[in-house]
């Protein structure tokens, strides 16, 4: 995902970065953070970013504005206020502002702010499958597990499954998920259907099993436990 921090204080994006960059490390989240001193400078980058944090005040101009003119290409765009005062909340909130938050930044709330967001961020992406017929766009939170099959891929959704020439290593590059984990070299498995885990063996909700290796066993678990704690 990428992030982007516009504010004409150093200081403050600076900060921001490091407590953002600290929570995506933490729950193990693949993220890109880019900073903008100034409304045009991050304006004229179009659509680039999934969330942008945005200072209501900027050395050339109103941050209010900036948001303005990129929803007329970005409409999806998660936006999040930054002010030393409330009383420009009801101004942001008719923007539909996913967050407000009033510096100094409270480590809380923004916390609160980045999982709400990455929750809703992650329930909308796309994984694009390539088929002899037809380019498939399945929704991540559908599709269970990935196997390696030679020089094929196959896709297994809760509505059934699809066979791709694309490698399963392609597959893994562009998965930008972190609900998704790649326990073999021939599996890639979405957490959320895990049942169960016995020794190196995954047990998914369906009753159907993949395997996880001795090499990435312990990373699996590190991070199946980040996402039910994450979930929970």
């Amino acid at each position: 995902m990428r992030i982007a921090i516009c504010d004409d204080e150093s200081l403050d994006r600076m900060q921001l970065r490091r407590m953002a960059a600290d929570y995506f490390s933490t729950n193990h989240i693949n993220c890109a953070i880019d900073e903008f001193a100034t409304g045009h400078s991050f304006v004229d980058m179009n659509n680039r970013y999934d969330l942008v944090f945005m200072d209501y005040r900027l050395s050339d101009g109103n941050g209010i504005d900036f948001v303005r003119e990129l929803r007329q290409v970005n409409e999806r765009i998660f936006v999040v206020f930054l002010t030393w005062y409330d009383e420009h909340a009801l101004e942001a909130i008719r923007l539909d502002t996913f967050r407000y938050l009033i510096k100094p930044i409270s480590a809380e709330l923004l916390e609160e702010a980045l999982e709400s967001f990455v929750r809703l961020y992650q329930r909308n992406r796309k994984i694009i499958v390539p088929t002899p017929e037809k380019t498939l766009f399945l929704d991540a939170d559908d599709v269970m597990y990935l196997e390696a099959d030679k020089k094929y891929t196959t896709v297994r959704t809760v509505n059934g499954q699809y066979r791709s020439s694309k490698s399963i290593s392609d597959f893994y590059s562009e998965i930008n998920n972190s609900h998704f984990f790649r326990t073999h070299r021939s599996y890639i498995v979405n957490m959320k259907y895990v049942s169960s885990i016995e020794g190196k063996t995954i047990l998914l909700q369906n009753g159907e099993k993949v395997i996880c290796s001795a090499k990435n066993y312990d990373e699996f678990l590190k991070n199946y436990m980040s996402y039910l704690k994450f979930e929970s």
